[in-house]
C-alpha cells in the first residue's frame, strides 16, 4: 500500500490550491508583516488545511519567499541610453514606479520585510531587491562612466526604493484596495522622481 505524503491534497487541482495559498498570504502578509501573520489565518482565508499549506511550502518562511518572489515577478524597465544622464535616470525612476503602483502588495511587503522580515540562514546572502540591483547599475554606469554627485550608489539606490515604496502605500491610504485621488498619483510619481534624483546627486 502506497504512503501518502502528510498534508498532500486528495483531489482538487494542486496549481489552483497553490494559487489559492499564494494570493491568502499575499493579503496577510501585507496586512500583518511575516511577524504577525499566522500560517492558520492564512490556511483559512485559503480555505485549506495547515497540513496542506505545509506540503506546498514547506512552513511559513518558504511561503512568505513565495509571495515575496510572485508580487515582484514581471519585467523591470530596460535601461534607456538616450539623453543625458539626469534624463536617464529620471526616466527609469518614473518607470519603476509605475511597475510598483501595478503591484501595491509588493511596497507594502518590501517595506514590512526591510523593517521586520526574516532574517536570512547563516549560509545565505541576503537576497537583494532587483529594483535597487537596477538602480544601482545605473547610477554606477549609466552616467557616461562618472558617477553623480551625491550618496555612493549602493545607497542611494536603496533609499529611493524605499521612497518608490513608502509614496505608493500612502497613495493608497495605507491600504491595499482603495485607489488614489484623480492627479494624485501623477503628483506622486512626480516627487518621488525629484526626490531621486537629489539623492544621486543629479540635482540639489
Amino acid at each position: 500500500m502506497e504512503k501518502k505524503s502528510v498534508g498532500r491534497p486528495r483531489d482538487g487541482d494542486p496549481a489552483e490550491t497553490r494559487r489559492g495559498i499564494l494570493e491568502a498570504a499575499e493579503a496577510c502578509f501585507a496586512s500583518a508583516g511575516f511577524a504577525g501573520a499566522t500560517t492558520r489565518q492564512v490556511a483559512s482565508r485559503a480555505g485549506v488545511n495547515v497540513a496542506t499549506l505545509h506540503y506546498h511550502f514547506g512552513n511559513k518562511e518558504g511561503l512568505y519567499r513565495a509571495v515575496l518572489g510572485r508580487v515582484s515577478a514581471g519585467s523591470l524597465p530596460a535601461v534607456d541610453l538616450a539623453g543625458a544622464p539626469a534624463e536617464r535616470f529620471s526616466r527609469l525612476v518614473g518607470q519603476l514606479w509605475d511597475f510598483g503602483a501595478s503591484r501595491p502588495s509588493l511596497a507594502r511587503l518590501s517595506l514590512l520585510d526591510r523593517l521586520a522580515g526574516p532574517a536570512p540562514a547563516v549560509t545565505e546572502a541576503p537576497e537583494e531587491d532587483a529594483r535597487v540591483v537596477l538602480l544601482r547599475r545605473a547610477l554606477g554606469t549609466g552616467t557616461n562612466g562618472v558617477a553623480p554627485r551625491g550618496l555612493p550608489p549602493a545607497e542611494a539606490a536603496r533609499m529611493i526604493v524605499t521612497l518608490l515604496d513608502g509614496s505608493v502605500v500612502a497613495l493608497r491610504g495605507g491600504t491595499n484596495g482603495s485607489a488614489p485621488a484623480e492627479g494624485a498619483a501623477s503628483t506622486s510619481r512626480e516627487a518621488v522622481v525629484a526626490a531621486a534624483l537629489r539623492l544621486a546627486g543629479f540635482a540639489r
